[in-house]
């Protein structure tokens, strides 16, 4: 299956019945990050988004992954619809030989969380509700033998996740390695529910009363950990970024994880902030670097992440004091 580019995206969606009038059809790229081609397509009647999967991630490092993982994306964001039918788009085909979905778009106006927070606006009503969204996501599927076939497969997880960010970390910071072995056994042995694996801030669109979720190409059933994790350790990183701003940030991080912390099976703060020391120091050793901080501030994130990692917090609270403190 050739690459999809916005030349091509006329022609697949009139073949795949989205679509009537090729002529009528305006499609740009949205970038898709480092792992995917996603084209922004207005048919004239609708606007759509189309995702295909790259074998080849676009980092400077070698990094592959399977191909597969959109059709596991698909699977899972219908999943969590079922759950929170206003927080993920509807998925509107599935062609798992082309390694493509396409979702509805996003409505005017909608915009990316990350870029938001990058600017310092930093609205702790957004992050409440990314907490009762994941809250409901892990309680939900807690346990749930039905979601632990479903979503049995860790491969995707283990080449997009594990490998570049958990692993490299311990080739590259050898003096670090048993405590983050520790992480990656617990990711190995604490499967507990859907997890979606890039619950972050750029996979955030907001606007008006709404956002949404998106982006679940490594969603597996696994350790929650990570995912309340990988949250924090961005509004963590953003504070090292904005140190102006680390009020906002820190409201945003108190807010995720009050909401989170619901009724109902949840994991705890200790885990939690044990993925949290590992994702901020991988975010300054690994594969996938934080592309917004220069030298000075990945010095400040490694800093804070050896000590979150080898002086373990007893709660987000002090995790936040050492922030500030860091900062």
């Amino acid at each position: 299956m050739p690459t999809l580019d916005p030349g091509g995206a006329a022609g697949y969606l009139v073949e795949r019945g989205l679509a009537v009038a090729a002529d009528e059809i305006v499609a740009r790229s949205l970038g898709g990050g480092v792992s995917n081609v996603v084209l922004d397509v207005d048919t004239g009647s609708r606007r759509l988004v189309v995702k295909q999967s790259l074998p080849r991630l676009r980092v400077e490092d070698e990094w592959l992954a399977k191909r597969e993982r959109v059709v596991t994306e698909a699977d899972a964001l219908r999943a969590y619809r079922e759950l929170t039918p206003e927080s993920v788009p509807r998925v509107l085909d599935v062609a798992p030989d082309r390694f493509t979905i396409v979702i509805e778009h996003a409505p005017p106006g909608w915009l990316d969380w990350k870029s938001l927070l990058l600017e310092g606006d930093a609205d702790p009503g957004i992050a409440a509700a990314l907490g009762r969204v994941l809250g409901t996501w892990h309680g939900g599927t807690w346990d749930r033998e039905e979601f632990r076939s479903r979503f049995a497969d860790l491969e995707a997880f283990e080449q997009l996740r594990v490998d570049p960010y958990y692993r490299t970390l311990m080739r590259r910071r050898p003096d670090l390695a048993g405590p983050v072995a520790a992480r990656i056994e617990s990711m190995a042995t604490q499967r507990r529910c859907l997890c979606h694996g890039d619950f972050s801030p750029k996979n955030v669109l907001c606007g008006g009363n709404g956002l949404w979720v998106l982006d679940a190409e490594v969603a597996h059933f696994g350790d929650p950990g990570f995912d309340t994790g990988f949250m924090l350790n961005h509004l963590f990183l953003k504070a090292v970024h904005r140190p102006a701003a680390l009020p906002g940030y820190a409201a945003c991080a108190r807010a995720f994880w009050s909401a989170y912390a619901g009724p109902g099976p949840r994991v705890g703060e200790a885990e939690t902030l044990g993925h949290l020391a590992c994702l901020m120091l991988s975010r300054v050793h690994g594969k996938s670097p934080a592309e917004y901080l220069d030298e000075d501030q990945r010095g400040v994130a490694d800093g804070l992440g050896v000590d979150l990692l080898l002086r373990p917090p007893a709660s987000l609270a002090e995790a936040l004091e050492r922030l500030e403190a860091a900062l």
